[in-house]
């Protein structure tokens, strides 16, 4: 008999089923599975696959030189499967890759032009072809996509195939904006044509358009909501969205509020019926605007600069299944009189301050929440909203919050 495999020389944890010993597994760091693989026999084979289940960089490449980057995890393989050759490499099992933000673009170093991941993502491609690998998620910066090399274009195009694969399930996609731009200036569209957008489940969709010195245009207002509008009719598998506009629209002017296109966008948002989480960022198009989630909606987060006939909107609606509100408004009053004022809201036209101005909602619709968080600086709701919000839900848990907004 082999001694490796008698259970009187074994140790209790090699003892343990196969489906116990993967979910120890599964709740370590990746250093302990490292460590883990190390101690035995079984345990290498059972923790191997579990090593190679997500491929992300450990290094933000943004931050730092491009020269770094060859010392990152994603690279460090791609270089590795030169020497040794892939299929020595436990490509079979990868699961799930992560690309930081940069990862998918290339920079001038002092090296010379740095490929970024180009060999990489070949490999993961032309594995994901062959059949070799049954990738489940990934996880990229969208914006990085302009500058992408052909590996990671590639890579999305086999994905968007995704029928053609030999997968087990169709694939998630979660596609992320940059956490800072550095340009809010400059014109940022969600490329439509790369995806496979039913894959998408987690959307963080932004778009900027060239802000200008005096107002935004009618028609890029439109143009706007019907990129919003188109990418959201197909991405049926939506379980997480994060949409934003523009920091400061300056003079909207009041006929965005009647658009029709709203209406469009706001049925988009309707019939996204897997969606879990919601979270809403700057001037989205009117400060009237109110964007209602989908039914069963269990998280909503709203970052905006919002009208009295906004907080109106709101106070009527009852935002079936809502669990978790998460609120940091701001008063869209003095500071942005211009045009978009419509009927009901001239009587804030002559405060120069929300403050100055009582305002009180009279009744409110939520019921059933059990979390709100809500912001100390600039936040604002009027006067009566907790005290309402408290009479309808009780036992809520309230909580103040610091740090950025997170659906």
């Amino acid at each position: 008999m082999d001694l490796t495999t008698d259970p009187a020389n074994l140790a209790p944890l090699e003892t343990l089923p196969q489906e116990l010993l993967s979910n120890i597994i599964d709740h370590l760091e990746l250093n302990n599975r490292a460590s883990f693989l190390r101690a035995s026999k079984r345990l290498y084979h059972a923790t191997y696959p579990h090593l190679w289940h997500t491929l992300k960089s450990n290094d933000s490449p943004r931050k730092r030189h491009a020269a770094s980057r060859y010392s990152r995890g994603l690279y460090k393989i791609a270089k590795i499967a030169e020497k040794v050759g892939v299929e020595n490499m436990g490509f079979v099992h990868v699961k799930k890759v992560v690309f930081k933000e940069g990862d998918l673009t290339p920079e001038k170093g002092f090296a010379g032009t740095d490929p970024g991941l180009h060999k990489f993502t070949n490999i993961l491609e032309e594995r994901l072809t062959a059949g070799v690998i049954k990738i489940q998620q990934v996880e990229l910066c969208w914006e990085d996509l302009a500058r992408a090399s052909n590996g990671a274009t590639n890579l999305l195009e086999t994905l968007k195939g995704y029928q053609k694969l030999t997968l087990p399930q169709k694939p998630s996609i979660i596609a992320k904006k940059m956490k800072d731009s550095g340009d809010p200036r400059r014109p940022i569209v969600f490329p439509i044509r790369v995806f496979a957008l039913e894959c998408i489940t987690n959307l963080e969709l932004a778009f900027g358009g060239e802000q200008q010195e005096f107002g935004v245009l009618l028609e890029e207002t439109v143009d706007d909501i019907e990129l919003f509008t188109n990418t959201l009719k197909g991405t049926t598998s939506l379980q997480y969205l994060s949409l934003e506009w523009r920091e400061n629209i300056r003079d909207t002017p009041s006929l965005v509020i009647e658009l029709p296109q709203l209406k469009e966008l706001q049925s988009a948002i309707t019939d996204l019926k897997q969606l879990r989480g919601l979270g809403l960022t700057g001037y989205l198009f009117h400060p009237s605007f109110l964007v209602i989630p989908p039914e069963n909606t269990k998280k909503l987060t709203i970052k905006q600069e919002v009208s009295i006939a906004w907080w109106r909107k709101f106070a009527k609606h009852a935002f079936t299944g809502l669990e978790d509100l998460t609120m940091d408004t701001r008063h869209a009053g003095t500071e942005l009189i211009s045009d978009w004022l419509s009927g009901d809201e001239e009587e804030v036209r002559f405060f120069e301050t929300a403050q100055e101005f009582t305002f009180l909602l009279g009744e409110l619709a939520i019921t059933g929440l059990k979390r709100l968080s809500t912001y100390t600086e600039y936040y604002y709701c009027p006067d009566d909203f907790l005290t309402l919000l408290r009479q309808n839900n009780p036992g809520l848990q309230e909580f103040t919050r610091y740090d950025d907004l997170n659906i």
